[in-house]
């Protein structure tokens, strides 16, 4: 009896290990996928502000301007600050996948194909 249950304990962690590891995958891509929206988001408030943060044909320096904070220059969001405050520049990379950056615009890519 007691190597039954020790052999259905064994089998039953090698399958949670197993689940757990393919479980993570998919939370960090679904991380990855909601920074992005954040980013996409929040770039489209600061171009509507009127704030100076595109670097032409590099997002990853247009989102780090977006992590770091830019203000707004026009209408009701003039002296606004965007930032991003809870995207670290560490998930940037992950994110960025998700993100394409076409004719200085930053939009959303869900399949995350974009370099």
């Amino acid at each position: 009896m007691l190597t039954v249950i020790c052999l259905v304990g064994i089998l039953s962690s090698v399958a949670l290990g197993w689940y757990g590891g393919n479980n993570q995958e998919a939370m960090e891509r679904v991380i990855s996928q909601r920074n992005a929206q954040e980013i996409v988001s929040l770039g489209v408030c600061a171009t509507m502000g009127g704030a100076e943060f595109i670097v032409p044909g590099d997002k990853h320096a247009t989102a780090v301007n977006l992590v770091v904070g830019v203000t707004g220059q026009q209408g009701m969001w003039k002296d606004k600050i965007f930032r991003l405050n809870n995207l670290r520049a560490a998930d940037l990379p992950q994110a960025l996948t998700f993100v394409k950056f076409e004719a200085d615009l930053l939009l959303y890519d869900p399949e995350g194909k974009q370099p």
